[in-house]
């Protein structure tokens, strides 16, 4: 093996993923999980498993080799800004979308009941995978953000800060980092009853209009978690520690 398959093994799936995201979807497709798992080195993902890891190596290669994407360079963007993006796409799209559905779920469900009873199995974990990601959304909103886009300020204009009444920024970004492992696991569940969402051909249509727009939703998650997991979160803790040791923050 040479030198650069070497050293990318030695580097976090979340490193690889936030430098070229098209690598994810090798990933993916193994159920490795590198939007909350991404602090886990190549080598510690695929330990025992070398067959994997040289397929995906080979992949990645493949990619390599592709012309850049003209993609946001979300590693370029500050905090307020990847703050903002995810909250105007991200938080957004969930709460455009989950309620409606929530409800076909429960529709196709209820019409494919004789054959597929597991639709409702599905619809009850979509529910409250939904209500998960709300709840989370809105409880960043409410402090954590709004701290972090503090943070920023203070490092920028080297003004001094209070420390926030939750404690270290580190507490509630672990609270959150677990409800985001809760989350992909509950995706992984998703793709295991549909069959990686491939609707039987004797289903209603609907039944395909739904997987589909669950795969659109597992893939907006898991982007999302990519970007607070891997990119924001690492970097609001760095800041503050930053600013703890310059008694920036008091």
């Amino acid at each position: 093996m040479n030198k650069v398959q070497l050293d990318i093994k030695e580097k976090t799936v979340g490193h690889i993923v936030a430098c070229d995201y098209r690598k994810s979807d090798v990933l993916a497709t193994l159920g490795v999980d590198y939007s909350c798992g991404g602090n886990r080195t190549l080598s510690q993902v695929f330990i025992g498993k070398d067959e994997d890891m040289q397929n995906v190596l080979q992949e990645w290669k493949k990619i390599d080799q592709l012309p850049p994407e003209k993609e946001m360079d979300f590693l370029d963007w500050d905090m307020a800004l990847l703050i903002t993006y995810i909250i105007k796409l991200h938080h957004q799209f969930v709460s455009s979308q989950t309620k409606f559905m929530t409800e076909l779920a429960y529709k196709v469900a209820e019409s494919n009941q004789a054959r597929n009873p597991e639709l409702r199995t599905v619809a009850e974990l979509f529910e409250a995978t939904g209500k998960r990601l709300e709840l989370k959304g809105r409880q960043e909103e409410q402090e954590l953000f709004p701290y972090i886009m503090l943070l920023q300020d203070a490092m920028a204009k080297g003004k001094r800060l209070n420390a926030a009444a939750f404690g270290p920024v580190s507490g509630p970004i672990g609270v959150v980092k677990t409800e985001g492992e809760q989350i992909v696991a509950a995706l992984r569940q998703f793709r295991q009853l549909t069959n990686n969402y491939i609707a039987p051909p004797y289903a209603t249509s609907t039944c395909a209009i739904l997987y589909k727009l669950l795969a659109g939703y597992e893939a907006d998650t898991l982007l999302h978690l990519h970007l607070e997991n891997n990119i924001l979160f690492p970097r609001a803790i760095q800041t503050e520690d930053c600013l703890r040791a310059n008694q920036q923050i008091t």
